[in-house]
């Protein structure tokens, strides 16, 4: 008796799947989840379709084109597994019509674009910090962290980290916004 999974349950040809296409589809978990519940806003509807979406998208690995948007790919697939959800679900009365989940759809991945956007924009912009800006924002927003243990930790007082974080915060927002507004309109 074989231990391997039945051929159903893998992608066509089993050739589609890469390390490159895992590590795509685990990052964009998250962000797949909040566009699914913009469209579906039960979070356990939500998480049940970004289910049945990873496995198209597992089934379906071969047809991603590389160098395309992973996320704008998935987003289209999960559309499609909402679509389903509510054929499933007719008769509930709280449902958008398609045409008004099909906008609500194209704006939400405009949202999750710009949020990447956003979210490379910052990480360039924290590696611009010196190790004592980037320490401070650990011992601030890193876990368990607070403005006292920053202070504590620079041997500081409160107020001064406090000033402190607050000048690191505008220069981080004006380095992302700089980043932001040198990109090409999409």
């Amino acid at each position: 008796m074989s231990n391997q999974p039945p051929s159903s349950d893998a992608p066509a040809g089993g050739s589609g799947v890469t390390d490159d296409f895992v590590r795509r589809l685990t990052e964009c978990q998250n962000r797949l989840f909040v566009y699914i519940l913009a469209l579906l806003p039960d979070p356990d509807r939500a998480r049940d379709v970004l289910q049945e979406t990873n496995v198209v998208l597992w089934r379906k690995a071969d047809q991603y084109t590389p160098g395309t948007s992973f996320q704008a790919w998935a987003c289209k697939v999960a559309y499609f597994e909402v679509l389903s959800e509510r054929r499933r679900r007719g008769r509930d009365r709280l449902l958008f019509d398609d045409s008004t989940l099909a906008l609500v759809a194209e704006h939400a991945g405009r949202r999750l674009e710009s949020l990447n956007d956003r979210a490379v924009a910052l990480d360039e912009c924290l590696k611009r910090l010196d190790e004592r800006q980037r320490r401070r924002l650990h011992d601030r927003y890193g876990p368990g962290g607070s403005v006292q243990l920053a202070a504590q930790r620079a041997g500081q007082t409160r107020g001064s980290i406090a000033v402190a974080l607050h000048r690191i915060r505008t220069a981080l927002l004006q380095c992302i916004e700089g980043k932001l507004s040198k990109e090409p309109a999409g």
